[in-house]
C-alpha cells in the first residue's frame, strides 16, 4: 500500500514540475511576441521619423493616429498572447523576427 501512494505522489509531482516547465515556455514565447510587436512599432516610428515610407498600407494609414496605432500594435498583441498557447504563436515570432531585422538593416543602411 505504501508503495502505491508513494507512486501516486511520485506522479503528482511529476505532473507538477512538466506543467510548471510547459508553463514557463508558453509565458516566454509570449512576451517574446509582444516584445517584437513594441520593437516593431519603436523601429516603424524611428523610420517614419527619418522619412522612410511605410509598406504595409494598413499600417500606414494607422499612423496619422497615434491611439489607434497603440492599440493595433500593443493592446491587441497582448490580448492575442493571452488567449492563444505559445506553441501556436511561433510563426508569427518567427515572421516578427525578419520583419526587425528587416527594420533594423534599413536604419543601419541609412547610417553608413
Amino acid at each position: 500500500m505504501a508503495a502505491v501512494i508513494q507512486e501516486i505522489r511520485t506522479r503528482q509531482f511529476n505532473y507538477l514540475w512538466e506543467s510548471t516547465r510547459k508553463h514557463k515556455e508558453e509565458t516566454l514565447l509570449k512576451a517574446c511576441y509582444v516584445l517584437l510587436q513594441a520593437v516593431d512599432l519603436l523601429l516603424t516610428i524611428v523610420g517614419m521619423s527619418f522619412g522612410f515610407s511605410e509598406l504595409n498600407v494598413v499600417m500606414r494609414n494607422l499612423l496619422n493616429n497615434p491611439w489607434q496605432l497603440i492599440i493595433i500594435k500593443l493592446v491587441v498583441p497582448i490580448f492575442i498572447a493571452w488567449f492563444v498557447p505559445g506553441r501556436l504563436l511561433i510563426p508569427a515570432i518567427v515572421l516578427l523576427s525578419l520583419v526587425v531585422c528587416w527594420d533594423l538593416k534599413e536604419l543601419l543602411l541609412l547610417l553608413l
